[in-house]
Protein backbone atom coordinates (compact mmCIF):
# COMPACT_ATOMS: atom_id res chain seq x y z
CA UNK A 1 0.00 0.00 0.00
CA UNK A 2 2.83 2.72 0.99
CA UNK A 3 4.12 1.48 -2.15
CA UNK A 4 1.40 2.11 -4.10
CA UNK A 5 0.98 5.95 -2.48
CA UNK A 6 4.60 6.81 -3.14
CA UNK A 7 3.91 5.76 -6.79
CA UNK A 8 1.12 7.65 -7.02
CA UNK A 9 2.20 10.95 -5.38
CA UNK A 10 5.55 10.60 -7.52
CA UNK A 11 3.48 10.80 -11.13
CA UNK A 12 1.14 13.72 -9.53
CA UNK A 13 4.34 15.68 -9.03
CA UNK A 14 5.99 15.00 -12.38
CA UNK A 15 2.40 15.35 -13.88
CA UNK A 16 1.95 19.03 -12.52
CA UNK A 17 5.90 19.95 -12.93
CA UNK A 18 5.68 18.99 -16.80
CA UNK A 19 1.74 20.77 -16.73
CA UNK A 20 3.36 24.22 -15.15
CA UNK A 21 6.76 23.80 -17.30
CA UNK A 22 4.38 23.45 -20.85
CA UNK A 23 1.77 25.63 -19.67
CA UNK A 24 4.55 29.00 -19.29
CA UNK A 25 5.46 27.60 -23.05
CA UNK A 26 2.20 27.77 -24.58
CA UNK A 27 0.67 30.89 -22.18
CA UNK A 28 3.66 32.67 -21.14
CA UNK A 29 4.96 33.92 -17.74
CA UNK A 30 2.56 35.92 -16.39
CA UNK A 31 -0.72 33.77 -17.61
CA UNK A 32 0.44 31.13 -15.73
CA UNK A 33 1.26 33.03 -12.66
CA UNK A 34 -2.39 34.89 -12.75
CA UNK A 35 -3.43 30.94 -13.28
CA UNK A 36 -1.63 29.73 -10.04
CA UNK A 37 -2.52 32.49 -8.38
CA UNK A 38 -6.28 32.26 -9.38
CA UNK A 39 -6.07 28.39 -8.09
CA UNK A 40 -4.44 29.08 -5.11
CA UNK A 41 -6.96 31.85 -3.30
CA UNK A 42 -9.86 29.63 -4.34
CA UNK A 43 -8.34 26.82 -2.61
CA UNK A 44 -7.93 29.37 0.35
CA UNK A 45 -11.14 30.47 0.21
CA UNK A 46 -12.60 27.08 0.19
CA UNK A 47 -10.90 26.03 2.94
CA UNK A 48 -12.07 29.37 5.14
CA UNK A 49 -15.24 28.89 3.91
CA UNK A 50 -15.78 25.09 4.91
CA UNK A 51 -18.15 24.63 7.84
CA UNK A 52 -17.30 22.96 10.53
CA UNK A 53 -18.13 19.34 11.12
CA UNK A 54 -20.80 19.14 13.51
CA UNK A 55 -19.49 17.01 16.70
CA UNK A 56 -21.53 13.88 17.14
CA UNK A 57 -24.94 14.13 19.45
CA UNK A 58 -24.45 11.99 22.60
CA UNK A 59 -27.57 9.94 22.81
CA UNK A 60 -30.33 11.62 24.78
CA UNK A 61 -31.39 8.21 26.45
CA UNK A 62 -29.36 7.19 29.49
CA UNK A 63 -27.88 3.49 29.44
CA UNK A 64 -30.00 1.20 30.91
CA UNK A 65 -27.97 0.13 34.37
CA UNK A 66 -27.03 -3.25 34.72
CA UNK A 67 -26.94 -5.17 37.62
CA UNK A 68 -24.17 -5.07 39.43
CA UNK A 69 -22.20 -8.99 39.18
CA UNK A 70 -21.72 -10.77 42.79
CA UNK A 71 -19.23 -13.37 42.79
CA UNK A 72 -19.88 -16.15 44.52
CA UNK A 73 -17.74 -18.06 47.21
CA UNK A 74 -17.18 -21.69 46.85
CA UNK A 75 -16.79 -22.42 50.31
CA UNK A 76 -14.03 -25.24 51.49
CA UNK A 77 -15.95 -28.83 51.95
CA UNK A 78 -14.89 -30.97 54.19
Amino acid sequence: MKINKTLGLSVAAFGFLALGYFGVQYFGKNNMLTIAAAVGGGGAISYVLQKPSQPQVPNSEPEAPTAPIKAQRKGKKS
